[in-house]
């Protein structure tokens, strides 16, 4: 008999999918139960291995043991002659049957009913984030505007690059009017593809009118219909309709762009001056698509995404390697990985500001390539001014664009002006109110003011819209260390994805907790699995812990290789113990502070 034959004889088959389908069943509901008591993830990947482990003994369980009416024996003690495995093996086809109705019943009810409700949770938090915001327009109410994502009715549905590329040069080309309040890319896009009603977006955005429109193409020619409607009552303001011939894709966004800007200045401002306008060097359909793929990762904010975006700006590079914006994608996609995960920090940090001032030799007016410059000059260059300088120039391109003056924002944070940059935290999250970058910049601060409830609340809303998003629970954590919630802390800490920050506060909580040999441990961890890369991470820790020495050794073996956390050094609580100590000093001169 073959090996095969003999696992059907024996029903190891059977009990292994068996298994796996109990196994997957029991592993959904506790992961039900585990999110609902916010248990850490290492509970559940401790129960999948103990699964998968469990597995093996139930194969081995079935190949040498067998089920007989006087009880489990050993399969080579059972006479053939005897054997039940054959009834065995119809029970096993029952309860296979069974199981397997239970699995498909629990999927449709995930996907059906807990996907609603997950659906609705998501939406209520994006109104609970942003219901702050209900009625907060600028000085002059009606000159405030969202851009809704536009509608793809094409029949084909296969217009998404083109609709997409259309709002961001809308949002771009609106955002250089000064007097114009418009809602941040991230808010905008929140509402693709969502049915929801015109008066609940403008309060949810703090807005009076909202830009929505559609593409329709049909072969070579594309109608293209953009409208201003009041968010208040629904009246329409506005309206064109637009038919081009797509000979120049790119050509016919940035006339449209152009054209509604202008009509929007006119409409919204009473201005009949000229619109600058917003044009990048495009050539390839190809390649914009995967620009657009990219810029959606790199703002999803993790290393995953993150390398998906490179690989994205890549292709787009490789079609068209002129394309002034794929360059500067590249650029702050390579800042932040090398922030985050590489070792060699002038190596990363120089490779992206080759593409950075590759995507300004290109397009000198880019706002994007002088804020991927800003971001190298920031965290490795340490130049301050020229970082600010390189913002301010691309603020000046762009005067309403959110993401620009929050990067300007948190530069003043690193330098100090803590109260000029809170308060630009407040008109940026009033403005864009479901960035989370600029949530958490603005929770950290009503931290640092120890407006502890009120930070609270903004993690607890950032913890709604995206409960993985990195960062958010290192800094949930630091708001618990400097209320001496220790465990709370270790709670938070224990629940970050980027290990290296998680692993920092957990040394740090513990030391405080009086359980020094669970903080040692977590340093030792700390300095074996991410070494001198994490160098601004160990200084903080000995910082806490009161050891100046090690603190400052570690300083300045950041320094030399220069670790991109040291930017924070000035600003950041956890260096307070050695604040007053006249090494520290001199090293925040050495830091141009």
């Amino acid at each position: 008999m073959s090996l095969l034959q003999e696992l059907k004889r024996r029903n190891v088959i059977k009990v292994g999918f068996a298994y796996i389908v109990v196994a997957w069943l029991v592993a959904q509901v506790l992961q039900l139960v585990f999110e609902s008591f916010g248990t850490p993830d290492w509970v559940m990947k401790t129960v999948l291995v103990l699964m998968a482990v469990g597995l093996l003994f139930v194969l081995f369980f079935a190949w040498a043991f067998e089920l007989t009416p006087e009880g489990l024996k050993r399969e080579k003690e059972v006479d053939r002659s005897q054997s039940i495995t054959p009834q065995t093996g119809k029970k096993l086809n029952n309860l296979i049957i069974f199981v397997m109705a239970l699995a498909i019943a629990y999927f449709a009810y995930d996907k059906f009913m807990l996907g609603a409700s997950r659906e609705a949770e998501h939406a209520a938090a994006v109104r609970q984030v942003t219901e702050q915001n209900a009625g907060q327009t600028s000085a002059e109410p009606h000159k405030s505007v969202a851009v809704l994502p536009f509608v793809d009715m094409s029949a084909e549905q296969d217009q998404d690059y083109f609709t997409d590329g259309l709002t961001e040069n809308l949002l771009n080309a609106l955002a250089q009017l000064q007097d114009l309040k418009v809602a941040g890319r991230t808010s905008s896009f929140a509402f693709k593809g969502r049915n929801e009603d015109l008066r609940s977006i403008g309060n949810a955005l703090g807005v009076a009118n909202l830009l929505e429109g559609s593409v329709q193409k049909s072969g070579e020619q594309v109608r293209i219909t953009a409208q201003l409607v009041s968010a208040n009552n629904g009246y329409h303001l506005w309206s064109q309709t637009y038919d081009r011939t797509l000979n120049d894709i790119f050509a016919v966004q940035d006339e449209i762009a152009n054209e509604v800007a202008r009509a929007m200045k006119v409409t919204l401002l009473g201005q009949q001056t000229a619109v600058e306008p917003v044009a990048a060097s495009r050539e390839s359909g190809a390649a914009y698509n995967d620009y657009l793929k990219g810029l959606y990762e790199l703002h999803r904010g993790d290393l995953e995404s993150n390398d998906r975006a490179i690989e994205y700006f890549q292709r787009a590079l490789k079609a068209d390697p002129n394309m002034a914006l794929a360059w500067a994608g590249l650029a702050s996609a390579l800042d932040y990985k090398t922030g985050f995960e590489d070792t060699d920090f002038t190596a990363g940090y120089e490779k992206a500001r080759t593409c950075a001032l590759r995507a300004l030799e290109i397009n000198p007016n880019l706002p994007e390539g002088y804020m991927a410059l800003a971001g190298i000059q920031s965290s490795h260059d340490w130049d301050w001014e020229a970082a600010e300088a390189s913002l301010n120039r691309a603020l000046a391109l762009r005067p309403g664009d959110t993401s620009i003056r929050l990067e300007l924002a948190l530069l003043k944070a690193v330098r100090g002006k803590v109260d000029e940059a809170f308060a630009e935290y407040q008109r940026v999250v009033e403005q864009d109110p479901l960035d989370l970058d600029a949530l958490r910049s603005l929770a950290n601060a009503l931290t640092a003011r120890e407006r502890y409830e009120e930070a609270l609340e903004v993690f607890e809303q950032m913890e709604a819209i995206d409960p993985d998003r990195p960062i958010l629970r290192w800094s949930w954590g630091s708001l618990h260390l400097r209320r001496g919630e220790y465990q709370q802390a270790v709670d938070q800490f224990s629940r970050e994805p980027y290990r290296f920050l998680g692993v920092a506060g957990e040394a740090i909580a513990y030391h405080h907790m009086q359980q020094q040999e669970q903080a040692a441990a977590k340093l030792q961890t700390l300095i074996s699995t991410m070494g001198e890369s994490a160098a601004f991470q160990i200084a903080a820790v000995y910082a806490q812990w009161g050891d100046a020495d090690n603190a400052m050794s570690w300083l300045e073996r950041g320094y030399i290789i220069r670790d991109p956390g040291l930017k924070f050094v000035g600003v950041t609580f956890l260096f307070d113990p050695i604040r007053e100590d006249p090494r520290f000093q001199a090293f925040l001169e050495k830091m141009n502070f």
